[in-house]
């Protein structure tokens, strides 16, 4: 690393915060706090839906496998989606991925289908990969020596969420009986409807794409680095025949006059 890119990191470290952080923060503790609610609303109760379902605690544990099973697909998938297309559309597909999961695992628990409940399972393990993907959302444009408070703001969020979500179990699961659904899948009504809201709030308000923003200014910044390197090699080399080379910044030219 040259002396002028260390002293640009080392600025970039200090400086002041992106003036869309603070956006993007927000809309990421938002989607936080009702993704957290979601995931452990539903997560408390499935293997107790699928023991009630089975008559058996024989396959109790399956439903936690097949949630992990489930969110180590979907990270895949969703790192690859926000690679191409940026976190939002990246995080939003995966929490309505999530929501689709909830709303069969109430489709399962209506029918008394345990075939259904455990792909539902699956698919509802997409919201605990998006969970854990979108604090590095925060990081996006965090300089360094800010990253680490960005990351933290998002997990707080969701740990608040995660606080929020098991203690309503018991309104859920009222709310779910005066509906005809079996009580036990009321936290996946809390579910499916805290992750669709999570997906809202990230394709309303997570703009600009903080991925992609980051992207266009690293980029930008190379091209300024690239620009100083050459500007100071035609000034070396002569290759403009002049003695004296001016940079015109405001169009980014390189100007040569004759002494």
């Amino acid at each position: 690393m040259t002396r002028e890119a260390t002293s640009i990191s080392t600025s970039a470290s200090s400086g002041p915060p992106h003036p869309a952080q603070r956006r993007i923060l927000t809309a990421l503790v938002l989607s936080q706090i009702l993704s957290g609610a979601g995931l452990a609303a539903g997560i408390t109760v499935g293997a107790l839906l699928a023991q009630d379902m089975l008559h058996s605690t024989s396959l109790a544990g399956l439903p936690s496998a097949l949630f992990t099973a489930g969110s180590a697909l979907a990270a895949v998938g969703i790192g690859r989606l926000s690679h191409l297309r940026g976190r939002r559309p990246g995080l939003a597909a995966g929490y309505l991925t999530a929501a689709i999961g909830s709303a069969g695992v109430i489709a399962a628990a209506v029918a008394a289908n345990p075939v259904l409940l455990f792909a539902a399972l699956f698919v509802y393990g997409a919201g605990s990969a998006t969970n854990l993907q979108a604090r590095y959302a925060g990081a996006d444009l965090a300089a360094p020596a800010r990253r680490g408070r960005a990351v933290s703001t998002v997990l707080v969020a969701s740990t608040l969420g995660g606080v929020i979500g098991p203690n309503l179990g018991a309104p859920t699961g009222t709310l779910a009986t005066t509906l005809g659904i079996p009580p036990l899948a009321g936290p996946f009504l809390l579910a499916g409807a805290a992750y669709a809201a999570a997906a809202l709030a990230l394709t309303l308000w997570l703009r600009p794409d903080p991925l992609l923003l980051a992207r266009a200014l690293d980029a930008q910044s190379q091209a300024d680095q690239t620009g100083d390197g050459q500007v100071a090699d035609l000034c070396r080399t002569s290759v403009c025949g002049c003695g004296k080379a001016t940079r015109n910044i405001a169009v980014g030219r390189v100007r040569c006059h004759e002494t």
